[in-house]
């Protein structure tokens, strides 16, 4: 089976991906799905064995294919080369496999991660509206989708034309809040929902937590704008900080309970925010500014792909064949060319020249 397939496999089997990773870290997934042959039994526990078995059928993964082309839901592995590379750091517990829609690329741009409480005040709904506006001009703004800084902040972006990714608690069928649906729409269209969950998986206690590791993950840095103690927010930050990114966090009024996390995050070293420009400038970056373009300066391999893409769409397995490449030489080409926006992937594994 493809190695695509096989992490398919491992997603629809709904354990947690923390048990998937433990048992990466001990069998590839070639040799796990080979293992039900003869001594899988023995290698896991009986709920991890019976989880795993109940999807284990090449024809049951061909329908869940199908089944998310007819829903218009995409999906990528860790075996493609364009998942997303800040999310398959050990540190960030990599899902098997990301199920999306909205444009997977927005992802490869600087992200920065705006979180905070449901119950903003005026002047948490000011910066989140308005500096934040600021930060989509350099940074794919990514947050929760929940309601209160979360939908600010994923507004503002779209309302200047930039990029922004709702990370969801659930599978892709179950959007939460229901307030916030025309939100959820807008994205898909404009921006990127994702979900490490399949689509009709519903949100528990647990995965709104697991996914705020995803929301850090995508991230150079997480900016809280008001968060309460013991808050989703501040579980956010201390995934950041396992991760190796930067805490930000704008100063809030000392008498309100909603200012209590944002303001201990800056007590234990969190950079002080009060305006966009200051993460703009603590990045050494600017806000961009349009440029004549530029010939791009392909390698053979690129080239070689591309002249095999003028004659029409090609699968990956057809591209290894044809260009007599390794599968890691053309996951690296493939991946650069859609970069540079020379090449698409017209439906999963199938690749042609980008119009």
């Amino acid at each position: 089976m493809l190695l695509s397939d096989l992490y398919l496999w491992l997603s629809q089997s709904r354990l947690r991906t923390s048990k998937i990773n433990r048992l990466l870290d001990k069998l590839s997934p070639q040799r796990l799905w080979d293992s039900f042959a003869d001594e899988g039994k023995y290698l896991l526990d009986e709920k991890t064995f019976n989880a795993l078995k109940r999807t284990r059928n090449a024809d049951y993964i061909d329908r869940v294919k199908e089944y998310l082309e007819t829903n218009h839901i995409r999906y990528v592995t860790r075996a493609d080369p364009v998942y997303p590379t800040a999310l398959a750091q050990s540190e960030v517990d990599p899902p098997p496999v990301l199920y999306y829609k909205g444009d997977l690329a927005v992802t490869r741009k600087p992200c920065l991660a705006v979180v905070g409480t449901r119950r903003a005040s005026q002047y948490g709904k000011y910066f989140a509206q308005n500096e934040v506006s600021e930060l989509a001009r350099s940074f794919t703004i990514v947050s929760g989708l929940a309601t209160g800084i979360d939908g600010y902040a994923h507004s503002a972006a779209l309302g200047v034309g930039g990029d922004t990714v709702a990370v969801l608690g659930s599978g892709l069928f179950n959007p939460s809040p229901v307030s916030n649906l025309g939100l959820f729409d807008d994205i898909c269209r404009k921006g990127l929902v994702l979900s490490e969950y399949p689509p009709d998986a519903h949100a528990t206690e647990y995965t709104f937590p697991e996914r705020n590791r995803i929301i850090s993950g995508l991230c150079k840095g997480v900016l809280v704008v008001e968060a309460r103690e013991r808050s989703g927010s501040l579980i956010t930050a201390r995934c950041a900080l396992e991760q190796g990114r930067d805490v930000f966090a704008v100063p809030g009024d000392i008498d309100k309970q909603r200012s209590d996390g944002a303001n201990n995050l800056l007590k234990q070293g969190a950079v002080p925010v009060t305006c966009a420009d200051d993460i703009v400038r603590y990045y050494g970056m600017r806000a961009p500014e349009k440029r004549a373009p530029q010939t791009l300066a392909l390698d053979f391999a690129q080239e070689q792909v591309l002249a095999v893409l003028k004659d029409g769409e090609k699968s990956f397995d057809c591209l290894v064949e044809t260009c007599g490449m390794t599968v890691p030489e053309l996951n690296t080409a493939l991946s650069t060319l859609m970069i540079y926006g020379l090449v698409r992937e017209k439906v999963k594994n199938l690749y042609c020249i980008s119009k």
